[in-house]
């Protein structure tokens, strides 16, 4: 074996190291962020052409995380009530997740603005928040799911990520009851 096959051999190993503990939604959108952060442009030609005689040909079909039109963009409405977001900060994250990753290429950006919270909350079919939209951004950076960029412009952090991309609907923890700690236990059995 080649020195370069050893290395396309190498880089395999840990790409697939890499993506295995990763669920398959995560594992797409890092090799689309790889991919497009190399520069590499993969046409269904090139796909359909290239053949590995030592490997079988990899060609994932990353599962749809909601109905999409034919030109492949999610459509919020659908996301949203696939996500079934309970809290307005998590509805507000559902809109910066969207925005961020999923949304047609020209509206796509990292950021939220006041005016997204009425555009995108309508789209989404949410109810639109009774606090104006600067305060309800800020209200989500309050909760920990937003972090303030410019005057006005608010980006979903990592926190707020994984909300909306491994815990809606219902969670990791299949939604257990926590149990109330002694002093609140102490404290009901007074009364």
């Amino acid at each position: 074996m080649s020195d370069e096959s050893e290395d396309d051999v190498k880089a395999i190993s840990a790409i697939i190291s890499a993506l295995k503990p990763l669920d398959q939604n995560a594992r797409v959108h890092v090799l689309e962020f790889v991919i497009k952060r190399l520069g590499i442009s993969l046409t269904a030609e090139q796909a359909a052409s290239a053949q590995l005689s030592d490997i079988p040909a990899f060609h994932p079909t990353p599962p749809s995380p909601s109905p999409t039109t034919p030109s492949g963009v999610v459509d919020i409405r659908n996301f949203a009530a696939e996500k079934n977001p309970k809290t307005i900060n998590e509805k507000v994250a559902v809109v910066g997740y969207y925005l961020a990753h999923l949304a047609p290429p020209s509206e796509r950006r990292d950021y939220l603005i006041s005016d997204d919270i009425k555009t995108y909350f309508v789209q989404a079919d949410f109810h639109l928040p009774t606090a104006p939209a600067n305060m309800t951004l800020q209200n989500a950076k309050n909760a920990g799911y937003l972090n303030a960029l410019d005057r006005g412009q608010y980006k979903l952090n990592a926190v707020g990520y994984n909300l909306v991309a491994h815990k809606l609907p219902g969670g990791e923890t299949g939604g257990e009851a926590r149990r109330p700690t002694k002093s609140k236990a102490r404290a009901k059995a007074k009364k």
